[in-house]
């Protein structure tokens, strides 16, 4: 059974980090899935977007494992999450992955997003995904861009 991802960690509150997220997005808070569910949080005054993330049976890559990809989008999407939580609108350039340990299916996790620096149009981004003890699972860097005005119209 799916934990209890909308139950923040003391001082964290609830936050939606993108302008709208729909039934369409690849990632998505899905209550009743068996892929990933995801709610993210921020403490009050901090630049760091948090989320609970938990893995189901649908993101099964090694027997009883979650699979690396499944792993690196959540990753991936918290930081751009950080990015546009923080006023950057942007888009993922370049991310890489470092995959500590393995993740048994159903495992509870918690994902930490922040950014580094910023560079002009260019983010720079840390996230780390910890299981339930706090150990590391995976840790990734990121490279975001900040979308120009007229790229943004068109989405």
């Amino acid at each position: 059974m799916a934990p209890p991802l909308a139950v923040p960690e003391p001082g964290w509150t609830p936050v939606q980090p993108f302008p709208s997220l729909d039934a369409n997005s690849f990632l998505v808070a899905n209550p009743s899935g068996e892929s990933v569910r995801i709610a993210y949080f921020r403490r009050p005054e901090s630049a760091v977007l948090y989320a609970k993330a938990w893995f189901g049976r649908e993101t099964q890559g090694p027997p009883g494992h979650v699979h690396g990809g499944a792993i690196a989008a959540v990753l991936d999407e918290a930081m751009g999450g950080a990015c546009w939580m923080n006023g950057h609108r942007t888009v993922a350039a370049k991310i890489s992955v470092s995959f500590l340990q393995m993740l048994k299916l159903e495992a509870d996790t918690t994902v930490e997003a922040r950014i580094e620096r910023v560079d002009g149009r260019k983010i720079y981004l840390r996230a780390t995904l910890t299981g339930a003890e706090a150990q590391p699972i995976a840790e990734a860097d990121g490279l975001f861009i900040v979308l120009r005005e007229e790229a943004l119209e068109k989405i």
